[in-house]
Order: structure tokens, then C-alpha cells, then sequence
């Protein structure tokens, strides 16, 4: 049984301590078959594989790495985050979503009797309150904290959340394009173009997205494709595009974050593709 494990950690900027954690991953019998950091964001997406065994004990063993070496109480990058770990998804690459779910709620515990405070959303939620990731990170570590004491405690774990590691939150989706593309603007702007293109504000299906300051003159919109079947990366570059334009708003580059299936690669002769600032990279090329 292949499960792919995608944890996204809250440090990008020091390269020391990604590689600690990377370490952690193969040292405890996951398989890393990616790394993408990013300084900005101070936040890293790792791409693992494994079976249900080596899923669970190399991401408890992140998840314990993480809490050791990152400091939530001074971090800075311009991603939201609610914990050093921050969100740890257990995805099925041709399997069927019950293994995820099974492995997931598995990884839940582990991280949990090991003093972490965990919820499980996606399809491993057992609650409809947390089943949606951007529920349980609204407001933040710091409202998170108050809401965990009052109506939302952790599903795994401690009850209480120390703010220096926050929480983990472990879950079971499908496939998921995680994609950013940066405009030459101001973050108004960019948070402006994310709100008309979100699903919540009638934008395409699948579409989550925020609009982030990423130096001057340069803002990014960052997103995550959720139903990447019905919007893929060509549809939301040609509604960000669209946005933009509107605004008199240039594109300036496009990226995919860690590894996407090949049949969600970008037309090679679309916006996106001629944009991008690396190459995307396909699961099956590593998993071959």
C-alpha cells in the first residue's frame, strides 16, 4: 500500500533546520522524496511516502523534531501558521481514501500520546467543526488557543496549546495543487484579486486563497486548489489573470509547490507554464 504524507512545517529561512527535519523523516523510515523551502513564507513542504507503519513513525517523529527545534513566539513569515508542525495530511496515491483515513486518525494518536495537541480535519474529522482546515485556523494560534479551552478542544493530545509549538492538525484528502503566483502590486491589491477569485466569494470551485506582501512592489497570491479535477492551475492563472488585468496588474512569475500529479501539470503553452519559476515536478517521476 503506497500513502503519500505531505507535512508542512513552519521553517523556511533557516536551512540547518530544514534538513534536522528531513532527517528526522528518513532516520525514523519514511522515504522524502521532496523538500520545497521557502524563505519568505519561513515554511517547508515535504513530499514522503511509505506504508501505514512508516507513515505514522516518521511523522510523529517530525512532528516531535518540529516542537524541539521551532519557536512559534519568534517566528516571523508572511504564511498563517498554528503550529510547528502545521498541517499533516495523509493523501491515498491509488489506494482508496478509508486507508488514509485509518493511517491518519493512527498518526493522530501517536502524536498525541507523545504530549502534542492534534486535530484531525478532512475526511479524518470526527467532528463537523473541524473537518474544514480554514475552520480550525481562523483567527489563528492565539484564537485557537482560547477556542480550545471553550467549545473546540483537541482532538488527540493535551488539551492545552503551548504557544511556542502550537498544534498539529492531521488529515485525509485527495489530491491537492498547492500554487502561487506573485503580481507586480501592493498587498492590497493581492488580497483584493484573492477575495474575488475564492470559492467562498463566488469564485471557481476548489479555490482557496490569500493575498500576500512578498517585497516591495511584489505581491503573491497563494493558493490552494482543492478540487483540482474541476480547477487546475490554467483555470485560477486565467481568473488571477482577469483580476489582475481589470486592475492594470502584471503577472511576474507562477510556482508549484512540491510535487502535483502529471495530469495536473499546467498546457505547456498557457500563462502558467511559461511563468513558472521552476519546472513542476510529478509524483510518479520520484515514485517510479
Amino acid at each position: 500500500m503506497t500513502l503519500i504524507s505531505i507535512p508542512n512545517v513552519s521553517e523556511g529561512a533557516r536551512d540547518g533546520v530544514v534538513d534536522d527535519l528531513a532527517a528526522a523523516v528518513r532516520s525514523s523510515g519514511g522515504r522524502l522524496l521532496d523538500v520545497h523551502r521557502d524563505a519568505v513564507h519561513n515554511r517547508s513542504v515535504l513530499t514522503c511516502t511509505g506504508g501505514a507503519a512508516e507513515i505514522v513513525d516518521s511523522m510523529t517523529e517530525l512532528a516531535l523534531r518540529a516542537a524541539s527545534l521551532i519557536d512559534l513566539t519568534h517566528h516571523e513569515g508572511v504564511h498563517p501558521r498554528i503550529g510547528a508542525l502545521d498541517v499533516c495530511p495523509v493523501v491515498p496515491h491509488r489506494q482508496d481514501m478509508d486507508a488514509a483515513v485509518k493511517v491518519a486518525r493512527s498518526l493522530a494518536t501517536s502524536i498525541g500520546d507523545s504530549g502534542l495537541p492534534v486535530y484531525l480535519y478532512g475526511t479524518a474529522a470526527e467532528r463537523p467543526a473541524s473537518r474544514e482546515l480554514p475552520s480550525i485556523r481562523r483567527g489563528g494560534l492565539d484564537a485557537l488557543i482560547r477556542r480550545a479551552a471553550e467549545d473546540l478542544p483537541p482532538d488527540r493530545g493535551p488539551h492545552r496549546i503551548d504557544p511556542a509549538t502550537g498544534v498539529v492538525c492531521v488529515g485525509a484528502r485527495g489530491p491537492l495543487i498547492a500554487y502561487n503566483v506573485w503580481l507586480r502590486c501592493d498587498e492590497q491589491a493581492a488580497r483584493s484579486i484573492a477575495e474575488e477569485i475564492r470559492t467562498t466569494s463566488g469564485g471557481p470551485p476548489g479555490i482557496r486563497a490569500l493575498g500576500l506582501a512578498i517585497g516591495p512592489g511584489l505581491s503573491q497570491i497563494s493558493m490552494n486548489l482543492v478540487e483540482p479535477d474541476i480547477t487546475g492551475v490554467d483555470t485560477a492563472t486565467a481568473f488571477i489573470e482577469r483580476a489582475a488585468a481589470a486592475r492594470g496588474i502584471e503577472l511576474h512569475g507562477t510556482e508549484i509547490v512540491g510535487l502535483v500529479e502529471e495530469r495536473f501539470l499546467p498546457n505547456p503553452d498557457a500563462t502558467a507554464a511559461r511563468l513558472l519559476i521552476e519546472p513542476g515536478r510529478t509524483l510518479e517521476s520520484l515514485l517510479a
